[in-house]
């Protein structure tokens, strides 16, 4: 069979899927709890949902994405002038190999990224680009709040008061990564049995609390299901994909799943360019992260030991670059 009939043949049944949050009645505030018991569930379900209702504007997110088109179409030796430790700044294709967060792998990602931090400073932030250092600053600020935002929510789906995350996230550390996928004109369709190793961003989970991701075609993107088959996230171009980080399954005890995921050769954009751009947000650094109150008890006991979520953060981020790194 060609290539999107056996990609097809090997996709699940519908049955876990990647369900639509309106959190419009959390922003209003005519039904904050409707919207925090439907991502309650998505979290507990999968662990990955999408978001509209957001209130930033597809303009801004496509006018990031012609800001990040501009920087990595540059020579490779202008977007090299800009680099920092701990991941920040320009990180070649080659450089990142989030599958070793997991399990011993050498699968190089197929990517390039900027990875970007507030507040700006030099080497993390391109010199003479100052669109897109205003048009990522505006990104920035309005996606940050919306991570805010979903913390909250977060308090709320937990039965938690909606204030409770807000001290362990008052000086969280984020990170905007403006990813590019470069055009691969050769590129072979895969068979089944090769998809771990042709992959273009290698299974792994994220190391935080979530992560908000816009892409302009999520094709490719996949979570696995508790039930461990690989679903396609595909979303709407004006709706977010969230999904959980390992901190909050730490914090839930596993009550909420921090879900693999990978990117892939998808049958219909075969070879093309792919762009996305994921918003990592992680909790104080020095925050302790231990199991909250009503995800632990006499027949469930607390399954993670207490952790500095600097310690944590190190250990991933050094993992996926082969080499220690240290959170300045």
């Amino acid at each position: 069979p060609n290539f999107a009939e056996q990609y097809i043949k090997n996709m699940i049944p519908p049955t876990a899927t990647i369900p639509v949050i309106d959190i419009t009645p959390y922003l209003d505030i005519s039904d904050p709890k409707g919207v925090a018991k439907q991502i309650g569930r998505a979290c507990e379900d999968i662990g990955f949902f999408m978001i509209k209702g957001h209130g930033i504007p597809l303009s801004l997110l496509q006018q990031v994405q012609c800001e990040a088109t501009a920087f990595f179409d540059q020579p490779l030796e202008t977007k090299e002038q800009t680099v920092a430790p701990f991941g920040l700044g320009y990180m070649g294709q080659g450089t990142e190999n989030v599958a070793a967060t997991l399990k011993e792998s050498t699968v190089q990602d197929q990517k390039e990224s900027l990875n970007l931090t507030l507040p700006v400073r030099e080497n993390v932030w391109p010199k003479d680009m100052p669109s897109l250092s205003d048009t990522c600053k505006e990104y920035y600020t309005k996606v940050n709040n919306l991570a805010s935002q979903l913390m909250r929510l977060f308090a709320l789906a937990l039965d938690l008061d909606e204030t409770f995350f807000d001290d362990k996230v008052n000086n969280a550390f984020t990170v905007l990564r403006l990813l590019n996928y470069p055009e691969q004109p050769n590129a072979i369709a895969p068979d089944v049995s090769q998809m771990e190793t042709m992959t273009r961003n290698a299974e792994h989970t994220d190391y935080g609390t979530l992560t908000i991701l816009w892409s302009p075609d999520s094709r490719g993107l996949q979570a696995k299901s508790r039930q461990n088959d690989w679903i396609d996230v595909v979303s709407p171009v004006d709706h977010f994909i969230i999904n959980i980080g390992d901190l909050m399954s730490n914090w839930t005890n596993d009550k909420w799943v921090s879900t693999l995921h990978r990117v892939v050769p998808h049958p219909v954009t075969l070879g093309q360019r792919r762009m996305s751009l994921p918003f990592f947000h992680n909790p104080n650094p020095d925050a302790l992260i231990e199991c909250i109150p009503g995800c632990f008890g006499e027949d469930n006991p607390a399954r993670y030991e207490p952790i500095i979520a600097k310690e944590h953060m190190e250990m991933k981020v050094s993992k996926a670059l082969g080499k220690e790194e240290k959170m300045e």
